[in-house]
């Protein structure tokens, strides 16, 4: 598989990028900068730097790839940081149609499932900004005509993990959190699978 990566330098990205690499996978990392992933080196790993919000640094790597997969995200829970969900997404959109690769899988926040648990409020109104911006990358990408699988997320650990579950519209019953372990082989997973083609899914432990 030739995988398209964007947002490897995160530690969910790292997670993708080195399970993809011990799975045989070719991986084409667009980064903002020399320095990011100047730690890792692999025969199959391509790193190019650019910006992800730009559609034509997208489509000058896109070409001969079979998948694009984003764990973009913000740092912080800021206006400046979690535009990057929607910047990307139209980036990414415009990218994939013009050249014609098609199957795009990204990650999402799980607080824009409907809830009426008070710390679920409370939550949502600290990140609202997260929220407003992944909901709108969801929009832009839910109304392409890509085969796109959003898999929207708790909280994130780095336990080692892999074990998860999946529910559509909801997260799993009794699931808050996720080990990016196993974040990085349901992704993996559904590469190779599709069989979540064009769905919004709650992934958990």
């Amino acid at each position: 598989m030739k995988i398209i990566l964007l947002g490897a330098n995160g530690r969910t990205g790292r997670e993708v990028l080195s399970r993809a690499l011990d799975a045989g996978d070719s991986v084409t990392a667009l980064v903002r900068s020399k320095d990011r992933l100047a730690d890792v080196t692999h025969s199959r790993l391509k790193v190019h730097v650019g910006n992800v919000c730009d559609p034509d640094a997208l489509k000058e790597i896109l070409p001969g790839h079979d998948v694009v997969i984003s764990t973009l995200g913000p740092r912080m829970p800021t206006k400046a940081a979690c535009v990057i969900y929607s910047k990307s997404a139209t980036a990414i959109v415009k990218a994939m149609k013009e050249v014609g690769v098609n199957r795009l899988l990204v990650t999402s926040t799980a607080l824009l499932f409907p809830s009426d648990k008070l710390i679920d409020r409370i939550l949502g109104f600290i990140a609202r900004q997260n929220s407003r911006y992944a909901g709108m990358m969801e929009e832009t990408i839910s109304a392409s005509n890509l085969e796109w699988t959003i898999a929207r997320l708790g909280f994130l650990n780095d336990k080692s993990s892999t074990e998860y579950r999946l529910t559509e519209g909801t997260l799993p019953d009794g699931g808050s959190s996720i080990s990016r372990a196993a974040v990085a082989h349901f992704l993996l997973t559904e590469v190779r699978q599709s069989s979540y083609v064009n769905k919004i899914l709650g992934v958990s432990r």
